[in-house]
């Protein structure tokens, strides 16, 4: 319409619609480069990141900074990049990863841990490293983190999440980490804290049905 009012001639129905096209697409491009100049902004907001994301939340703690809620390896790297370190040193047993990467049954694995936990620390990235060499699409993870039983404001935040039922009562959790090894709904077993063996090799005698939890451990979190 403003070279119709300008010089007074009115285009055709094509080179309207051409014109309309050509803004859209220089709009959608100033939009686009705008959008790339913005900054990533707070990763602890969950908006603008995907390793922040409903259902986990970063805990700034007296003791340093914690994950709460589910959580996957894709969040560590840039959230507790030290995580990173542990695995590069661990080699799992070839024999035991072998084992575990002929399982056919779909295994779900739940793994409860606390980032501020030692145990976590060391046994999770190990767990991951054995998972990534084992290579079975059948054996599937899923991590809960959570914070110490003493912690009111961690288990505030858990709450407002959606955690409004401890995981420990959900998944009878004593000690992290704890790994809970279920297949169609059944436990068939479980590694709780340290394995007693290896953790590739307690996982592949789980599976074999040779082996069930971790017998006299106290219910603390530590």
């Amino acid at each position: 319409m403003l070279c119709e009012l300008v010089t007074g001639f009115v285009p055709n129905r094509a080179v309207k619609q051409s014109r309309i096209l050509l803004f859209a697409l220089v709009f959608w491009a100033l939009t686009t480069v705008a959008q790339a100049q913005t900054p990533m902004g707070n990763l602890h907001n969950g908006q603008t990141s995907a390793a922040c994301r409903a259902g986990m939340q970063v805990y700034e703690s007296d003791r340093g900074r914690q994950l709460l809620g589910e959580v996957i390896e894709a969040d560590f790297p840039r959230l507790l990049p030290d995580w990173d370190e542990e695995p590069s040193a661990y080699e799992p047993a070839v024999e035991d990863v072998a084992t575990l990467a002929e399982v056919k049954d779909d295994i779900e694995i739940i793994c409860v841990l606390g980032t501020w936990c030692h145990d976590s620390q060391r046994e999770v990235p190990r767990f991951w490293k054995i998972l990534r060499e084992t290579d079975n699409p059948h054996l599937e993870l899923t991590m809960f983190a959570v914070g110490r039983s003493t912690d009111e404001a961690a288990r505030e935040i858990m709450d407002n999440i959606g955690f409004d039922v401890s995981l420990r009562e959900t998944y009878q959790v004593e000690l992290v980490p704890t790994f809970i090894f279920m297949s169609d709904g059944v436990e068939l077993g479980r590694i709780i804290e340290s394995p007693q063996t290896t953790l590739e090799q307690d996982a592949a005698l789980i599976l074999a049905g040779k082996k069930s939890g971790k017998p006299g451990v106290k219910p603390a979190w530590n």
